[in-house]
């Protein structure tokens, strides 16, 4: 096969890291979170310098300033966490896409995972590995985060590019809705307005360190939401699930607000799970020496010795052919993977697989998919994520491609924004999910590199 790289890499976005880090379930695999981290927490600690600098005689556009930088901050702080999340032999059901629940009692870290939908509380910052987010005020952000991305196994459903916030968020007032489908806030109290109290007394209400010690921690003043944000409009920033509104400021509102959403979430989280699923194919061919068969709608390889065998679908995420995942050196997949596997509401449910007949078993004889005698072949001059099988350690790279041949591929949707998605259990085209027409015909081996560089659309990753 051959392939042209263009010689250009295609940052994420305008204020996001470059995506083209190793990837993996091990060591590279860490290895690449740790860079994401590592990268956000610089850009978070020269916010923190902006605001040592200015200080108490800080101007009013100064502090405003700040504020907002923070505020951008910390939102790509909690995406490249949410990103980078890895299961543990303590805890397996760790997933890439959740988020950390609210710090509650002001001791820097999360809630434990058990958190109330849209509860309010601080950023946890000691859980984000970042220093404590300030805005321009000198109070810590305060941060809410919708059910379905909380943690296993408050909320057991998986989270994938069509998994929704549900926290609404309004814009100066009830009548407009800036979203309905925030999967967080982030919100930046400002300064006391009117009775506000944001005190408590060391050794009666909390530790030296301020940490709360009542029950619930919001009995005391400088943990109670109340204190710090305010109503108006129709909306309430100190209230459980909200609704939550950004407003200009007033006498009595003086909060700053911004939502995050699936659209911002997705694009990077579905990269790490793309390279990931990768890189257990890779592993599934050096046991095995073939790839796995593809699945149609329940999780399990529809391939030999069964009368369908498919070479095109869904990722096999349940029971794979011609070797189980977990056995005879295949890699075992992890629990986010097979979460919601067999009512195909998971992570194959919404990436597409494809795998060349010469890859598969037996050559692959016995495919009732496969279009073209050997690999599958891609036209267009676009970006992909090339992922050399023979790459050590195994890395994706984001590339300028002008057509070629593939071994394997997985094309991501991007995230759900709205509209019909529908990936039927058959061989009609796959509509809402993929924008190239000759990747939603679900018709043939014949694929388009997209050429769009919206990081928020659908993405091949190619296996050579």
């Amino acid at each position: 096969m051959r392939f042209v790289d263009r010689g250009g890499r295609l940052a994420y976005s305008a204020n996001m890291i470059r995506p083209e880090i190793s990837s993996g379930v091990h060591a590279s695999s860490q290895h690449g979170q740790a860079i994401i981290m590592i990268v956000l927490i610089l850009a978070l600690g020269s916010g923190f310098l902006v605001y040592s600098l200015t200080g108490p005689r800080a101007t009013t556009a100064q502090r405003n300033a700040q504020t907002e930088a923070v505020l951008a901050q910390v939102k790509q702080a909690l995406i490249g966490w949410s990103a980078s999340r890895t299961p543990t032999a303590g805890n397996p059901t760790i997933r890439p896409g959740e988020l950390p629940c609210p710090d509650m009692d002001n001791n820097g870290l999360d809630d434990d995972g058990a958190c109330a939908s849209g509860a309010v509380g601080r950023v946890p910052w000691k859980t984000l590995g970042i220093p404590e987010p300030k805005d321009g005020n000198g109070e810590t952000l305060w941060y809410a985060i919708a059910g379905p991305f909380r943690y296993k196994p408050q909320a057991s459903q998986p989270i994938t590019s069509d998994t929704q916030g549900n926290i609404v968020v309004y814009q100066g007032s009830s009548a407009t809705t800036l979203t309905n489908q925030a999967i967080a806030v982030l919100i930046a109290p400002g300064p006391p307005i009117g009775a506000q109290a944001r005190g408590c007394t060391v050794g009666v209400n909390c530790t030296a360190t301020n940490q709360c010690t009542t029950s619930p921690a919001s009995l005391t003043p400088i943990c109670n939401p109340a204190n710090y944000m305010e109503a108006t409009g129709g909306g309430n920033n100190a209230q459980t699930g909200g609704p939550f509104i950004q407003a200009p400021g007033s006498g009595t509102f003086n909060d700053r607000v911004i939502a995050i959403t699936n659209a911002d979430l997705m694009p990077l989280v579905e990269q790490r799970v793309a390279r990931e699923m990768m890189s257990l194919l890779q592993q599934y061919k050096a046991a095995t020496g073939v790839y796995p068969w593809a699945d149609l709608s329940d999780g399990q390889s529809n391939g030999t010795p069964f009368v369908a065998a498919y070479n095109r679908g869904r990722f096999p995420c349940l029971n794979a052919l011609p070797s189980d995942w977990g056995s005879g050196g295949t890699p075992s997949l992890p629990d986010w993977l097979t979460n919601g596997c067999s009512s195909v509401s998971g992570w194959a449910g919404v990436i597409y697989y494809a795998v060349a007949k010469n890859q598969l078993e037996n050559g692959g004889n016995g495919c009732t998919t496969c279009t073209a005698s050997s690999s599958l072949n891609l036209t267009n001059t676009g970006y992909a994520y090339l992922c050399p099988y023979a790459s050590n350690p195994f890395s994706c790279t984001l590339t300028n491609v002008a057509g070629g041949n593939a071994d394997v591929l997985l094309i991501t949707p991007g995230a759900y924004t709205g509209g019909a998605r529908n990936w039927p259990a058959g061989w009609s085209p796959i509509t809402g999910y993929f924008e190239d027409a000759e990747n939603s015909d679900n018709s043939d081996d014949d694929y388009a590199i997209p050429t769009a560089t919206d990081p928020n659309r659908d993405r091949m990753f190619i296996m050579y």
